[in-house]
Order: C-alpha cells, then sequence, then structure tokens
C-alpha cells in the first residue's frame, strides 16, 4: 500500500506494518512516543483510503474517531492513504541502536528516585536529541526511561522512580550492582526542543523532569544560544524530597516552581497541579510553546486546558510516561 503525506512524501506500507512503523522503516520520522496507542501523541487525520486498527487506540475521543483522527502507531494501511502528518527532518540522520551497557554509578537520590548512570562500549556512537528516550534491557524485561543528560556527555544518566511491585524497579532498588551488563536500545521518541523564538513553558511531573534537564542544559552549553524569551518550568511531585535537581545555570535564567500535589507543614511553594500552577502565572498562552513531560493523566489534562486557553495544538509538545505492556 502506499502511503501519502500533505507535505507530498510517499512511502510503502507492508500488510499488518503500523503506519508509523512503516514511515520509519523508510526514513521518515512522524511524531510518536509510547507506541501503544495510550498517549495520543501519534495522532493524525487520515484524509483518504482505509486502514485496519491494529490494536486499541486508547487516546481518541468518540469525538476524534468521527473527525476522522487515527493513531499511527495503532493503525495499518488497507488501501492506499492520505495522511495529515509531517516528516520531523531534525531526526533524519538519528539511527536507533541496541547497545551493551554497563552500570557506572548509583546514586539513591530519595526514598523513591536513583539516579543511574550508564557508559557505552569505547567504539560506541550513540547519537540522540536532548529530550529523547531509550530502552533499558535487564534479563526479560524492558523499560523505557529519558534520557537526562546531553548529547556530548559520555555517559548516559537515567533518573529512575520506583514503581510499587514493579519487577525492574526491585532491580533498580535491591539488586542493581555496579558494573552490571546491561542492553539498551534507542534513541527514541519525538520529545525535543523545536523553536526557541518563542516563550517557552516546560510542565513536568516525577521523573518527567530528566528529559527537560537534558533540553535545558542543551540550551546553557550551546555557545550559540542566546536567550531572548521567558523559559519556565512546573514541576510537581507528591513529597518534597523528590525534587532532587537543583539546576545552576550561569547563562540561562530560567523561572523554576515546584508544586507539590497536596499540602504539607512547613513547605512554602506552589501546592496543587502544575497544570493549573502554569495557566494561572502565564500571560499570553497563544504566543508560548509548551513541553510536558511525565504522567498521563497530567498531559491530557494540560492539554485539553491550554488549548481552551488559547494555545495552538501544534505548540504543544509532549512525553507521556505509561504502562508498559
Amino acid at each position: 500500500m502506499l502511503i501519502c503525506t500533505t507535505e507530498g512524501k510517499q512511502f510503502d506500507g507492508q500488510e499488518g506494518q503500523s503506519i508509523l512503523d512503516a514511515a520509519l522503516a523508510s526514513d521518515l520520522v512522524f511524531e510518536y512516543s509510547c507506541k501503544n496507542g495510550q498517549c495520543g501523541v501519534c495522532k493524525t487525520t487520515l484524509l483518504k483510503g482505509d486502514v485496519v486498527e491494529m490494536q486499541a487506540q486508547l487516546a481518541l475521543t468518540d469525538q476524534e474517531r468521527r473527525d476522522h483522527k487515527i493513531l499511527t502507531c495503532c493503525c495499518a494501511a488497507t488501501t492506499n492513504i492520505e495522511v495529515d502528518a509531517a516528516d520531523l527532518s531534525a531526526l533524519h540522520g538519528i539511527e536507533i541502536k541496541t547497545l551493551p551497557a554497563r552500570v557506572s554509578r548509583v546514586s539513591y537520590l530519595s526514598e523513591n528516585i536513583v539516579e543511574v548512570k550508564l557508559r557505552l562500549p569505547p567504539t560506541a556512537h550513540f547519537q540522540f536529541i536532548e529530550g529523547q528516550y531509550l530502552d533499558v534491557m535487564w534479563k526479560a524485561i524492558r523499560r523505557s526511561y529519558s534520557i537526562a543528560n546531553i548529547s556530548s556527555d559520555k555517559e548516559i544518566t537515567l533518573l529512575i522512580k520506583r514503581f510499587e511491585n514493579g519487577q525492574m524497579s526491585d532491580y533498580w532498588f535491591n539488586k542493581i550492582q555496579s558494573n552490571d551488563l546491561l542492553r539498551i536500545e534507542g534513541p527514541k521518541g519525538t520529545f525535543f526542543l523545536r523553536d526557541v523564538g518563542k516563550p517557552l513553558v516546560f510542565l513536568a511531573t516525577g521523573t518527567g523532569i530528566a528529559p527537560i534537564k537534558s533540553i535545558l542544559n542543551c540550551l546553557e552549553y550551546d555557545a550559540d544560544y542566546q536567550q531572548k524569551h521567558p523559559i519556565t518550568v512546573y514541576w510537581g511531585n507528591r513529597f518534597a524530597d523528590e525534587f532532587v535537581w537543583q539546576a545552576d545555570f550561569r547563562k540561562l535564567k530560567v523561572d523554576f516552581y515546584n508544586v507539590l500535589s497536596r499540602p504539607v507543614a512547613d513547605w512554602l511553594g506552589d501546592v496543587g497541579y502544575v497544570q493549573d500552577i502554569a495557566l494561572t502565572n502565564q500571560q499570553d498562552i497563544g504566543d508560548v510553546a509548551v513541553y510536558a513531560c511525565g504522567s498521563n493523566a497530567m498531559i491530557q489534562s494540560a492539554k485539553k486546558r491550554f488549548l481552551a486557553a488559547g494555545l495552538p495544538e501544534n505548540k504543544f509538545y509532549s512525553d507521556a510516561f505509561v504502562q508498559s505492556f
């Protein structure tokens, strides 16, 4: 089947192959994140032709289905089709690789958050754009984690939150040893900084701060970047000790709002949900770009509310932490 985009790009789709996978196999990169139908990042409009749903399109509403919206990670073409999807040329040349990785250092930053540094073989060339994620494979378990470091660093840094009764959490918090051998696969995802020509608003919950840390540190060390617009970060956690990153920028001017989801004694910061605090504080919503990473519930709520407040849909970028299957 021939798959066409409104940009004029064309590629072949095989029977039973998702539109997204067909694009990636043809060296085109459409928006995506979870690849299992939960986050909605790969949502687009089917303009012509027919598709079959290969897995549940959980992120679509009934109205979106009536409006011919589809998730490219969930659907395969059954005829020649046309979709309203853009190829992200910035990700061309970023090759997804499977590589061995050794545990270099483990730092427990709080009771429920661990920082893990991984070193790759000296000959490995692991190229990524700040904001992307990777998969870590240990035994038969695979989990996705955002990359917290910048691309010029020699080691990969991950911020990992404990998941109750999680098999991978059991490894990270109880079994991990220095020099353990793991495998990584990546980089993946399309969460990266698109446009610095407008005010930037970052929303994070939990370890969703990791890719934002990566993006901001990239700007901090970019000799060609000169900040002309405000940058604001709203970071939400359940407990005060989970604010494990204290940014120390020399060049960047960033306004940080640490937000606890519920009030506690002696807390002087904001209380509530990051999207609520952001909408209360931000002016000129229609002129900002929003980057959200963390829980899917926060992201879906934030997108709905920011769009209702006047943010163009194409200025809301997200990477949702969703359940692994």
